[in-house]
């Protein structure tokens, strides 16, 4: 485990991929669900937040790498009066990054189905999913290490805690990993989802209204499930 990074190699994700809440608050005060079923509007609602949750706690474990070796760049008058570990703070935030991209990856695959929201992507959709098996793996041992210690599936000198990765290209936990460019894809990937359904549905020139196609197949099941599991 890189306890003390000395380079950070996550790729800033703002301001690029700004704040949806403050849109999706105009739209519910102004516009209401638009052409959005109910149960749309509510996916809808509850995507916006994870998105916009796991953008902040990426970007805030990110400063925690950042301060990490800025912390030890400092002078040796400093660093015998005291450390600071700022990884503890990383695990944590890269904890509820993680958490809410696997949600908000959950609310996609429901929202396909409904014929009131906008075609998603299906060459964004596919990236994605490219990315989102290591997703899942990483997410489901962390959310249920409890289950996989007793099932002995760390091995001999494993992470038991998500953990910076000695490469230092992303993070890792047991025998799964996933890279920081894998983690910005996909939150590029639900940010541009979740940017459409605010603009789309109330947009009178939008090509592809949900309300004009038939309802989308969900097609193959997300990598990894069954299996992995939703946790």
């Amino acid at each position: 485990m890189a306890m003390v990074p000395t380079e950070c190699r996550m790729p800033p994700l703002y301001p690029e991929l700004e704040r949806l809440q403050p849109s999706l608050l105009l739209l519910a005060t102004f516009v209401g669900n638009g052409e959005l079923s109910q149960n749309a509007s509510l996916i809808r609602r509850n995507l916006v937040r994870l998105v916009d949750k796991a953008v902040y706690e990426y970007s805030l474990a990110r400063e925690a790498v950042i301060d990490q070796i800025e912390e030890s760049q400092r002078s040796y008058e400093e660093l015998v009066a005291g450390r600071i570990i700022y990884m503890f703070g990383f695990t944590d935030h890269m904890e509820n990054c993680l958490n809410a991209m696997r949600r908000a990856l959950d609310l996609l695959q429901h929202l396909r189905s409904d014929p009131s929201a906008p075609s998603q992507d299906r060459i964004k959709r596919r990236l994605i999913e490219a990315h989102a098996g290591s997703l899942i793996d990483v997410r489901n041992t962390f959310e249920h290490v409890g289950s996989a210690i007793n099932n002995n599936e760390f091995g001999e000198g494993q992470m038991v805690v998500l953990s910076y990765s000695d490469d230092q290209t992303g993070v890792c936990i047991g025998k799964h990993s996933l890279s920081f460019n894998s983690i910005a894809t996909i939150l590029r990937g639900i940010h541009e989802e979740a940017k459409r359904l605010l603009q789309e549905p109330h947009d009178a020139n939008a090509p592809n209204k949900g309300s004009n196609r038939p309802p989308e197949s969900s097609g193959p099941e997300e990598p990894g499930e069954p299996g992995r599991g939703a946790g």
